[in-house]
């Protein structure tokens, strides 16, 4: 079978993408348009082994090696860990998800002793044109979109709790999704998570002014639907949004620590920042 690279490294970048997808959605773990695109595309480029000549025993080792290696790769590139421990889960996961779409295609391909499939050097190639690969990708997209536009919407009017954790003080707030909180970081950019909570505030000794004073905070005037005034930002610590349907791990964003003035404690953030 004549093999084209520039089919073989489409369709493998797409089939990278719908497996980051799928890793990301049973992990439960967001991952960026960008750092998805890039892992895809370089998935996709490992699919060039398939032009390799593995008559050798050398040569099968290598190509081995590099297809294996190429898995915690294309992880790192779409994940962000914080561990070693994410890193190998993330793989683990992605690897068997590239594993089962083998296993299913090596299947299709013994039963019905189809011309379409060509399988070596642990790469699939589909031998199709650029055309049907290109509808291909237009339908999966409009797929996908469809079922993020759902899940967004679902989503936006359910219930969702903030976890934050830093070294071992831990404690979780019923949270609301506030798109009137435009509050931002004015160094970064990044998004303010607001937790009005007084076991916080005082547990940071922000009543204190020396502890405004070690660079570990600053003051931002804020405005959300609970109200207005300064609050103390930090990038110290995590916080994860949860709902009934999922977690928000890696959220880029910093904290904002108020007192809760008399109401009850809660946790205010922009929705755009779980998108």
């Amino acid at each position: 079978m004549k093999v084209y690279l520039d089919v073989a490294v489409i369709t493998n970048t797409v089939v990278t993408l719908l497996c980051l997808e799928i890793t990301a959605k049973l992990l439960r773990r967001r991952i960026s348009n960008k750092r998805l695109f890039i892992a895809s595309i370089v998935g996709g480029l490992m699919s060039l082994l398939i032009i390799v000549k593995t008559d050798s025993y050398p040569a099968a080792v290598a190509v081995t090696i590099i297809k294996f290696l190429g898995m915690p790769l294309v992880a790192v590139i779409a994940f962000r860990f914080k561990g070693f421990a994410q890193l190998i889960k993330c793989t683990v996961v992605f690897t068997i998800s590239q594993f089962v779409y083998t296993v299913v295609v090596l299947i299709l391909w013994d039963l019905s002793d189809s011309k379409l499939i060509y399988v070596r050097n642990y790469t699939i190639y589909f031998n199709i044109s650029i055309m049907q690969i290109t509808l291909a990708i237009i339908l999966t997209y409009v797929i996908l979109t469809i079922v993020e536009v759902i899940r967004r919407t679902t989503e936006s009017t359910g219930n969702f709790n903030a976890t934050y954790s830093c070294g071992n003080y831990q404690l979780t707030l019923p949270a609301i999704a506030d798109t009137g909180n435009k509050l931002c970081d004015s160094f970064s950019g990044e998004s303010v998570v607001i937790l009005f909570c007084d076991d916080l505030y005082y547990h940071f000794r922000l009543d204190m002014p020396d502890s405004l004073m070690t660079g570990k905070f600053r003051l931002l005037p804020f405005e959300t639907i609970s109200g207005s005034g300064i609050i103390a930002v930090t990038y110290m610590g995590d916080v994860v949004i949860s709902s009934e349907r999922s977690v928000y791990t890696d959220l880029r964003c910093c904290i904002g620590i108020a007192k809760s003035g008399g109401k009850k404690a809660r946790a205010i953030f922009n929705p755009e920042i779980i998108k």
